[in-house]
């Protein structure tokens, strides 16, 4: 957790590697932050964003679109418009686009949802390793990743960040819940079974 929380730029910050792949990060977010009846906005210029929008929907979250064009970054004065006219609880962008290889401007992003006391999901599946991360700067939620892009590392583990400022008890999930994953990983408490070898792995990866 205390390299994770290097390569995210997270300092403490809960970082665990949790069990399963970019997806899984994805919805341990989602999980953990939203609640049903949440206004959300979701920044959509790729297949990833799409699917975040998605998730937040099966979530119980009222999503409101920000559509951008595919292979194209987004402007981040768009969203700031989108943000004056409309009361938003949580705000989700993808860093680097996967399906398409965009880097999206998270850093103007993120200042528009701190302004506005916005909880911000971050996408960093393609990014962490390859450019700077800087969670704790951008003020994030929550931002998440994979083990086996940039770092390197087999597939089947998925760091995560998570902000103690914006821990909530949703209770919409058991293997993804954060205080359950955080008694596990740091108090030995028994959650589930984890890959040894992965963690190795990824460990080596980090280093």
């Amino acid at each position: 957790a205390p390299r994770l929380g290097r390569v995210f730029q997270a300092g403490g910050w809960f970082c665990p590697a949790i069990s399963g792949t970019g997806t899984t990060a994805m919805e341990a977010a989602v999980a953990n932050i939203v609640t049903p009846g949440m206004r959300a906005a979701a920044v959509v210029n790729g297949y990833f964003g799409d699917r975040l929008s998605q998730m937040l929907a099966r979530f119980g979250a009222d999503v409101h679109v920000i559509e951008g064009e595919w292979g194209r970054a987004v402007d981040a004065e768009i969203v700031d418009r989108v943000m004056a006219d409309r009361k938003i609880d949580v705000l989700t962008v993808v860093h680097a686009e996967t399906s398409t290889g965009v880097l999206n401007p998270v850093d103007d992003i993120a200042a528009i949802a701190r302004e506005r006391g916005v909880a911000l999901m971050v996408d960093t599946v393609t990014s962490l390793g390859a450019v700077k991360v800087d969670a704790a700067a951008w003020g994030a939620a929550v931002v998440y990743s994979c083990s086996q892009k940039a770092l390197g590392a087999p597939s089947g583990l998925a760091p995560i960040a998570f902000n103690p400022a914006f821990n909530r008890d949703t209770r919409r999930t058991f293997a993804l819940d954060r205080a359950l994953l955080e008694a596990f990983w740091a108090d030995s408490r028994y959650h589930h079974t984890i890959s040894a070898p992965l963690v190795y792995a990824l460990r080596e990866a980090l280093a």
